[in-house]
């Protein structure tokens, strides 16, 4: 196993702008893939995230409504598999890519994609990306209904299971209502931190 974060200062990324989200999500996942290399055609990779890319498709609205022109890459980085497909090619993935929508800490909804497609004999590997941005009023608002929060920085956890790895558990301590610096990514943080010790 190995893991990695990345944050807002995240490089960009050619084809995504205006968001880090999507360099985020690349960073952490070429940081565990470049140590860890592995066959790609036996490897899948799924991120889950509640809010999604919410600066590019809050952006987006703003344009619509103000009657600007629309940029077409907003649309298509709004889409969370973007940058997965990014990653796919650049990293020669050909296994599955999931995206999962979760309204708590996508931990356990990460680990039993994890096992589950760790059942298929033709994979060997699974990338487990969790991401969330700050938000806006918008987002706010959504997850003050959901009773959860955002980190209080963006944020992107990446985390590579092998199958001989042993299947980890997410840490049984997190509340119904994370929050604090980590947000809905408190406890994927906390599995990523036992993994591969403190990360800067």
């Amino acid at each position: 196993m190995i893991a990695a974060m990345s944050g807002p200062s995240a490089p960009p990324v050619a084809g995504f702008v205006e968001s880090p989200f999507n360099p985020m999500v690349y960073e952490a996942v070429e940081r565990c893939l470049t140590a860890r290399p592995g066959d790609g055609s036996r490897t899948a990779m799924v991120l889950a995230s509640t809010m999604g890319d919410a600066a590019t498709l809050d952006l987006g609205s703003r344009l619509l409504v103000a009657g600007q022109v629309h940029n077409p890459l907003l649309f298509m980085q709004s889409t969370a598999n973007a940058v997965l497909g990014q990653l796919s090619r650049e990293f020669a993935i050909t296994g599955p890519l999931l995206c999962l929508s979760t309204v708590a800490d996508p931990a356990d909804e990460l680990l039993a994609a994890a096992e589950l497609l760790l059942e298929d004999e033709e994979l060997d590997r699974v990338v487990l990306i969790g991401v969330e941005l700050t938000g806006s009023e918008r987002t706010t608002a959504a997850y003050r209904e959901l009773r959860t929060g955002p980190p209080a920085a963006d944020l992107a956890v990446a985390i590579v299971l092998d199958r001989d790895d042993p299947l980890p558990h997410p840490p049984s301590d997190i509340p119904s209502a994370p929050s604090g610096e980590y947000g809905t990514l408190r406890g994927l943080v906390e599995l990523a931190a036992r993994i591969q010790g403190p990360t800067p």
